[in-house]
């Protein structure tokens, strides 16, 4: 049987290793991360494995606390579930596109006012990755103030996977975040990508009103 070698990659093989990952839901954070680190690739984040013909036949990906396999989809997390969206285009709600600031507020708000060391390492990751396309968001206003957010934090070729959805306790309970999750569906189905989202089990009935479900990958 033959072993397969995990590396990182450089040169040659990160076009390599972009090509693998740019199909699936296990690939779009890996493609999200080789593009907007692929002229200084981290070490100890992204590995991948080739077979004697020189192909890429498996990479993982060291995502904080959760780590991806590109290989036979994503494994079991406790208490999460990965929900496709299989809805229509969805209504066109006000929502207004995320800028730095309205992202910074975002990051700021998780940490309960404060920027902690993760959260600001997940600002700077998204603020790269908006700024060079690879992120989108969206939030809803109140008194010039983001109210709720929702993020398309990563993409490949064909999926877009949602997260970083909050709403401030005080404007809960008033369709601020589902505004902005569909506006993130609507922008990855006009893109031609299919929606994902990774949810706590808690909020799966949530998503599933509107318009996601469980493909049973998680």
């Amino acid at each position: 049987m033959e072993t397969a070698t995990f590396k990182t990659p450089a040169g040659e093989q990160i076009k390599k290793a972009l090509a693998f990952c740019e199909k699936g839901i296990a690939g779009a954070e890996m493609y999200t991360f080789l593009r907007l680190n692929e002229s200084n690739l981290p070490e100890g984040r992204f590995f991948c494995a080739e077979n004697g013909a020189g192909e890429i036949v498996s990479a993982v990906f060291m995502n904080g606390d959760i780590t991806v396999t590109n290989q036979a989809g994503l494994p079991p997390y406790p208490g999460l579930r990965l929900l496709r969206y299989a809805g229509g285009l969805p209504q066109k709600y006000e929502a207004f596109s995320m800028d730095l600031r309205d992202a910074l507020a975002l990051y700021k708000t998780l940490g309960e006012g404060a920027l902690s060391p993760d959260n600001e390492a997940r600002y700077v990751y998204r603020a790269r990755a908006m700024r060079d396309g690879f992120a989108a968001g969206f939030c809803i206003r109140a008194d010039n103030d983001p109210a709720a957010f929702a993020c398309i934090t990563a993409q490949n070729g064909d999926t877009a996977l949602i997260g970083d959805v909050f709403t401030r306790p005080a404007y809960r309970g008033r369709g601020c975040a589902r505004r902005c999750v569909s506006a993130c569906v609507r922008l990855a189905l006009e893109q031609t990508k299919t929606p994902y989202v990774l949810c706590a089990d808690q909020m799966t009935a949530f998503y599933e009103s509107m318009g996601f479900v469980n493909d049973g990958q998680m």
